[in-house]
């Protein structure tokens, strides 16, 4: 692992061949390592030679693919983003081989079975492992654990081509400027051109997502939409429903009637019968609202038009919700975005939530994977103890991953030196670049998302725990999306628009008609998104639901119109791009409802603010050490109620829906 440092850092400047050969050294120092441990006479087994030999065995190797894969969507160079890929392959391929050996899983049963006095932390440990061998097929024998693992190892080659498939499209529409209608000289500017002088508008967020929401030329929306919805195409349809059967098979090997009943075991909400409640308790709160939103967008539709249309399409949502707000909340989008500038707001968001969290923000320079890469080192304003190391990769590029992300790729814990490992974080997004004299400029939307990955930063940077297992990304999931969901709250609070804003051509702050204006527009069509989301967690369930073959087209095709109201697009595959339920790394696999789960738990906590000001220092240090800090060294339940003083409810998220 000392390789891949220099000077406490991070490097990242591989070849392909060093990359796989760091994993093969790796992987021989995990057998050296693990022999040890397995040497160990029952009798003679304590936390040190058993639990914490095992750990840090697995830290070691694990800390490799973990950190190195991360080239995999991120490198400006495609032989090493390609060599990264199949470590990442092959590194998750090797932890599954390691949680499916019957001799460690049995080291650690010899340790639990004496009994050990451990301190919570411990205790906790020796859970958390017990369980993840458990669960990954540890007491499988004979030819069910073959089969295991066959399915296992194929599972995860079937999700990584799934999603190279989707980082190496490049698929664009060609425009003429008529086409361009209703977009600004902005976004038109940067746009590239082709030889005959027509407007390359591609598939990427910066250019998506503006196009879809002001666009007036309906067939350019849905020729854009159609493009969008269909990146993967039949061959990711193919690898996710074999992925679903694949995932019945070794759940139900397991012991479990099916996926689902695996997967919620270790969550919050246990069980299915509490996620069915949940979900369709928030489609039944939400879809009177819903369809009168969607109402009053067609209406609108059909008052553009001068004639009552023939329906209301995908293509149509973000452009006639946008168009709402800007007819009946004076909000306009494209005119609030000349107010956002990325390295004002970035600034600003410094100052609001270093605040609140006793934390400062120091540029520094570090080794990176691009030029375009930012580094900052974040110190407790106190103590000025260096807490993490957080880089900011905020710009579209081929071969990049294309949505917003935080992750985790060095994790913090005790070394055995006695030292602190410093974890690494990184924001990935793809926001829209500066270029022809005008700088990098945000939506709110886009404030929106970046003070979510931030609240991600915080809590994978702020926990710290003695063991890396416990801390970083390790999470409950269905707990892990509080703290990103949280932080947005401060993106519609005028203070913290005027803080962050400052127009690119005048340098004035977003004027308070305009501040008045966006943030009397929060509850408006809020129902559809949210129905949205509900849609593709039930489909996540309903994938994954089934111990047959799944017809992913079909239940997609049925479920959008029932929950969202809105048809899905003739034509179509957009589950070849439902890239959340097709990770190596994170498990939204029966999982997509962790949004909605952890929304509620947010919308309780901001409630403490809105009661005591949401620059209340001492609130912001007690929402730092209760909720950001502890990791898996508690339970989330715990955490929450210590915060508030209370268990958690759901009144604050009916609330912000009108829902009475």
């Amino acid at each position: 692992m000392d390789k891949m440092f220099k000077d406490g850092a991070l490097r990242f400047d591989y070849t392909p061949a060093e990359i796989m050969l760091l994993e093969k050294q790796a992987s021989e120092r995990f057998e050296k390592n693990i022999a040890a441990v397995l040497s160990v006479p029952k009798e003679q087994r304590t936390f040190e030679n058993t639990l914490l030999a095992f750990e840090r065995a697995y830290t070691d190797y694990w800390y490799v693919p973990k950190a190195l894969s991360l080239l995999t969507y991120f490198h400006k160079d495609e032989d090493v983003r390609e060599a990264a890929a199949k470590l990442e392959s092959k590194g998750s391929q090797f932890k599954a081989s390691i949680l499916a050996r019957k001799d460690i899983y049995g080291a650690l049963k010899e340790f639990s079975s004496l009994n050990p006095k451990l301190g919570n932390e411990e205790e906790r440990l020796l859970a958390f492992w017990l369980a993840k061998f458990k669960r990954a097929g540890a007491e499988l024998e004979g030819e069910a654990a073959k089969v295991y693992a066959d399915l296992t190892s194929s599972k995860m080659e079937n999700i990584t081509k799934y999603n190279v498939n989707l980082m190496q499209n490049t698929d664009s529409l060609e425009l003429t400027r008529e086409e361009l209608d209703g977009m600004s000289d902005v976004y038109i500017n940067r746009l590239n051109k082709t030889k005959d002088g027509k407007y390359i508008v591609t598939l990427k967020y910066p250019d998506y997502n503006p196009f879809m929401a002001n666009a007036k030329n309906a067939e350019a929306r849905k020729a854009l939409q159609i493009k969008f919805a269909n990146r993967g195409g039949l061959e990711n349809v193919g690898l996710l429903e074999t992925v679903l059967a694949q995932r019945s098979i070794t759940s139900r090997l397991l012991g479990y009637k099916d996926h689902p009943q695996y997967v919620l075991e270790d969550r919050m909400a246990k069980d299915e019968k509490t996620l069915k409640k949940f979900l369709s308790g928030i489609e039944k709160n939400l879809r009177p609202i819903g369809k009168k939103e969607l109402k009053e967008y067609k209406a609108l539709k059909d008052k553009e038009a001068g004639y009552k249309t023939d329906g209301f399409y995908l293509w149509d949502a973000p452009y006639y919700t946008n168009l709402y707000k800007k007819l009946y909340y004076n909000v306009d989008h494209e005119k609030i975005k000349e107010y956002f500038m990325t390295d004002t707001v970035i600034k600003g968001m410094f100052e609001i939530f270093g605040g609140l969290f006793g934390l400062v923000f120091e540029r520094v320079d570090l080794p990176v994977w691009h030029e375009d890469v930012l580094v900052y080192k974040i110190k407790d304003a106190k103590t000025g103890a260096h807490i993490s190391n957080f880089y900011m990769d905020l710009y579209p590029r081929d071969g990049k991953y294309t949505h917003a992300a935080c992750w985790s790729f060095i994790d913090g814990f005790l070394l055995e030196n006695g030292q602190y490992q410093t974890p690494s974080v990184v924001i990935a997004s793809n926001l829209n670049p500066p270029g022809n004299g005008i700088p990098s400029l945000l939506t709110h939307s886009e404030v929106e998302t970046l003070f979510h990955e931030f609240g991600h930063v915080l809590q994978m940077s702020l926990t710290h725990p003695k063991y890396a297992s416990l801390g970083g990304d390790n999470i409950t999931w269905d707990y892990i999306e509080t703290h990103s969901q949280l932080l947005e709250n401060w993106a519609w609070n005028k203070d913290t628009l005027k803080k962050i804003s400052k127009h690119y051509k005048t340098g004035e702050s977003l004027p308070n008609e305009m501040i008045d204006s966006l943030i009397k527009s929060k509850h408006a069509g809020v129902a559809l998104p949210m129905l949205r989301q509900n849609f593709q967690g039930q489909l996540d369930y309903k994938y994954h639901k089934s111990n047959k073959h799944v017809d992913t087209t079909g239940v997609y095709e049925k479920l959008i119109k029932q929950i969202y109201l809105i048809p899905m697009t003739e034509g179509t595959y957009p589950q070849a791009n439902f890239a959340h339920i097709m990770s190596l790394t994170d498990p939204y696999d029966v999982g997509y409802y962790v949004y909605a789960w952890s929304l509620v738990i947010a919308d309780d906590i901001f409630s403490e603010f809105e009661k005591q000001g949401l620059d209340n220092k001492e609130l912001g240090l007690k929402l730092r050490k209760y909720i950001y800090t502890p990791g898996l060294t508690e339970e989330p339940n715990e955490m929450v109620e210590k915060f508030l003083g209370r268990p958690y409810n759901n009144k604050a998220f009916l609330k912000n829906f009108g829902v009475k």
